[in-house]
């Protein structure tokens, strides 16, 4: 099986959703710990985003965004993704879906001109972003 990812609106909420609770809890820790020192600030807040990307999709294959989108990250053959796999996703993240920097742009537009449906982090992994009904099929 060689899958295709999603690229409907349910990804796009998924990503509008996860970044919200992830920079939310990102800011959140910053604040609770209150360091006045702006370098452990930004690295709590980068870590904090970034952990919640990975522990979600390492521990359950998909992000609370994803799941009430339906939607689950899987290798393209089907197969459950490694640790490796998410690492490379959310290292990936850092450049592509920085809310900072150019926010979604770059992986909305590596999706929408790969035929697969890849970001540049699913295609570097080998993983898609696919809908749950899809699989059920």
């Amino acid at each position: 099986m060689d899958l295709i990812g999603d690229a409907s609106k349910a990804r796009i909420a998924a990503f509008i959703i996860d970044n919200l609770i992830a920079c939310l809890l990102a800011i959140l820790s910053v604040g609770l710990i209150g360091s006045p020192n702006p370098y452990v600030s930004g690295s709590i807040l980068g870590l904090v985003y970034l952990g919640y990307f990975f522990c979600f999709e390492a521990l359950w294959s998909r992000t609370p965004g994803k799941f009430l989108q339906g939607l689950v990250v899987l290798k393209t053959d089907g197969s459950r993704c490694r640790v490796k796999d998410h690492i490379i996703r959310t290292l990936a993240r850092t450049i592509e879906a920085n809310p900072i920097l150019l926010g979604g742009m770059p992986a909305g537009v590596a999706i929408f001109a790969s035929a697969r449906k890849q970001r540049i982090g699913d295609s570097l992994a080998g993983t898609v972003v696919v809908s749950r009904r899809y699989l059920d099929q």
